[in-house]
């Protein structure tokens, strides 16, 4: 990877030109521009990941607002937008805007005229392709009370902008795909040509409280991810790191297998398996990326022992 690229891919800003909802990025595994769809400017999330590559002062308003709350109900969203400092930034959604904002920046990058605005103008040929509209951001998207809207809007403007090849994507986590309204929204994405991209990173309760730090049951993730599996094709990713210098378990990493398998053993559909690693400042400084050996050590060996695809994508 060269360095003009190396920096693209590591350095995700959420505020492109001054926008409130919707940037552009030079993504690894979209290999081309995703536009991201942020329906968390304030960092709400109900995982406060150990790796969490998102602004450290996001990060820190999103703990503010969970540690108010002893678990996460279903006003979580209204509790949080009245008790949120940053007003410019709460949770509440301006729908007119998120629009608006999407028709300009994916005209902008069909157009090409995206690539001529300050570090997109190093991208490399081959990425300068629109691959997706990615529900992701500063947060869990499907906490968002507007999510399902938000997703309507994207379909109306890709379709709009005749750009039917450009998927929609929900970069998610699974802890509320037993919601119907959520559930609903889904169903819209891939009736439209989109993915969803689901979040395991362990295949231990445990270890998943230790890497994930979520009050949402393990095994509520893990029934919400072999009932989404069932209904269409879904995409997984794993983020591998050290934690204190050490790398993932045996017992752990043949449990994830496990959980992998099982989804199948249900009729789940799993697409791919996307491994990455640290590749920005995280959360917490005693974590650390993988080497590109170990990390392809890692999904020679899943590769291998549940015939899944696994693509990988390195730190640095």
């Amino acid at each position: 990877m060269t360095n003009d690229l190396n920096s693209l891919v590591q350095h995700h800003p959420r505020d492109f030109s001054e926008q409130r909802y919707v940037y552009p990025v030079i993504s690894r595994r979209a290999r081309g521009v995703s536009i991201g769809v942020n329906l968390s400017p304030t960092g709400l999330c109900n995982f406060r990941c150990v790796y969490c590559q998102v602004d450290g002062k996001l990060r820190q308003s999103g703990k503010a607002m969970r540690d108010m709350m002893p678990e996460f109900s279903e006003d979580m969203a209204k509790v949080c937008c009245r008790d949120a400092k940053d007003t410019d930034r709460s949770v509440e959604i301006d729908l007119v805007v998120l629009e608006d904002e999407l028709r300009r920046t994916l005209a902008l990058a069909l157009s090409g005229e995206l690539f001529q605005w300050g570090s997109f103008s190093k991208t490399p040929p081959p990425m300068r392709r629109v691959n997706d509209i990615a529900f992701s951001g500063n947060g869990e998207p499907t906490l968002s009370p507007h999510f399902p809207d938000a997703v309507r809007i994207v379909v109306k403007v890709r379709n709009e902008l005749n750009a039917s090849g450009v998927k929609p994507v929900a970069i998610t986590n699974a802890t509320r795909f037993q919601k119907p309204e959520v559930a609903e929204a889904l169903d819209q994405i891939t009736a439209n040509g989109g993915e969803i991209w689901v979040k395991l990173d362990a295949g231990t309760r445990p270890y998943y409280e230790q890497i994930d730090r979520s009050r949402v049951p393990f095994q509520t993730i893990i029934d919400n991810i072999a009932c989404a599996a069932k209904r269409s094709p879904i995409v997984i990713q794993t983020l591998f790191l050290k934690m204190h210098d050490e790398l993932i378990a045996e017992e752990e990493l043949c449990a994830y297998m496990v959980q992998l398998q099982t989804i199948l053993r249900q009729d789940g559909q799993i697409k791919l398996l996307q491994f990455y690693t640290i590749a920005r400042a995280t959360a917490e400084p005693w974590v650390a990326p993988l080497a590109d050996l170990e990390l392809d050590a890692l999904a020679n060996r899943v590769r291998n022992e549940t015939g899944l695809p696994v693509e990988t994508f390195y730190g640095g």
